[in-house]
């Protein structure tokens, strides 16, 4: 697809139709300056990914905000994604797979760029790919995941972007990794030492407790036979418990058969696909009103993977808003919660140097911190 100022281009047309027919699409671009709203999104598309660059200030804040807007709601979190500690990120291509099993990428020269459809001179490649090229395009772009945020309109307002040159351009002005600020109260090695001795109890009692939320994900073990097991798993006494006393009184009564199918969704999905299926599950919990989802399931995903998922608590949410970053507007319980573990991922790759190791250790650390502020 060869593009010129006063030519008829492909580029577009196929561009539209990866949206109109993807049912799993992943776009990458070096930046970004516009965005097209009256893109139709295929009704059935499970999975897109939009990640962008941010160097240079090119990208533009205006095109972020009509993303955002554009977005489905419950998919602002993890489908747009910016690339904050990539110095360098500069690709341009697009994969995408249709219902039919068949695969396909455009790449290229252009980016996301109103200029890359209109005025630009562009070279791109449209064609069919074969499932194995697809799968590693997939795994490239997961790779990439691991060093981005969320867009969000608090990002979107610290990002800075380089004026433009009287041409339109914009300027070479470089923008600057944000690294989230991570706490640092006295004793933080006695703090790890407890919580590793927590993590390592609960590795011992792993095999048990989830055999215990797949009998219940069955229903061969009811709500209340599943809590009065529990705390032979999973308790103080066990020392595998990582929060304070107090879920017993509001959990006794929860659904946990519901819970568990859940959780046991989670851990047993696709590891690439997980933050997106969490936030799935997540949301369907809180249309059905199961009051466990808080807490006490943010604590089993937690131990269950300590490297993603942070409990939910009130000193972790006090952290967040003194950092200054939330998620997208509109955005749902579940996108709300991989949005805070995207974060905390950010925060612990920003900071290679820092005591703790993953997001049980850190979670120790905030919790000393801000459990009184």
């Amino acid at each position: 697809m060869l593009h010129r100022p006063d030519g008829h281009s492909q580029l577009p047309i196929n561009y539209r139709k990866a949206f109109r027919d993807a049912v799993e699409l992943y776009i990458v671009s070096a930046y970004l300056t516009d965005w097209d709203e009256g893109l139709k999104l295929n009704s059935k598309c499970r999975r897109l990914r939009i990640i962008i660059g941010k160097d240079f200030g090119i990208t533009r804040k205006d095109a972020c905000r009509k993303v955002l807007a554009w977005l489905p709601k419950g998919k602002r979190t993890n489908w747009f994604k910016v690339a904050e500690q990539i110095e360098g990120f500069h690709p341009k291509a697009v994969f995408w797979m249709n219902a039919d099993g068949k695969h396909y990428a455009i790449v290229g020269s252009s980016n996301l760029t109103k200029a890359a459809f209109d005025s630009n001179y562009e070279a791109n490649i449209f064609c069919k790919i074969s499932q194995k090229d697809y799968i590693a395009a997939k795994r490239w772009v997961r790779d990439i995941e691991k060093a981005c945020v969320p867009v969000s309109e608090d990002w979107i307002e610290t990002y800075k972007e380089a004026a433009r040159k009287p041409d339109g351009k914009a300027g070479s002005t470089t923008t600057s990794v944000i690294p989230l600020r991570l706490p640092r109260p006295n004793g933080v090695g006695k703090l790890l030492d407890i919580r590793r001795q927590q993590l390592s109890r609960y590795e011992k009692h792993k095999a048990n407790l989830m055999n215990l939320f797949r009998d219940c994900a069955a229903e061969r073990v009811t709500n209340s036979g599943f809590y009065e097991r529990l705390s032979e798993y999973w308790s103080a006494d066990a020392g595998d418990r990582l929060q304070g006393s107090g879920w017993e009184r509001t959990g006794k009564g929860s659904n946990f058969q519901q819970l568990a199918r859940s959780f046991v969704v989670v851990e047993s999905c696709d590891p690439d696909e997980r933050d997106d299926v969490l936030a799935t599950e997540i949301d369907r919990l809180s249309v059905l009103g199961v009051h466990s989802r808080g807490a006490f399931f943010s604590e089993m995903l937690c131990l269950r993977f300590p490297n993603l998922y942070p409990v939910l608590n009130n000193p972790v949410w006090k952290y967040l808003s003194e950092t200054g970053f939330r998620a997208p507007r509109g955005a749902t319980e579940g996108e709300r919660y991989i949005d805070l573990a995207l974060k905390l991922r950010a925060s612990l790759r920003g900071n290679p140097g820092y005591p703790a190791k993953n997001i049980a250790e850190l979670d120790a650390i905030i919790w000393a911190t801000y459990s009184n502020a």
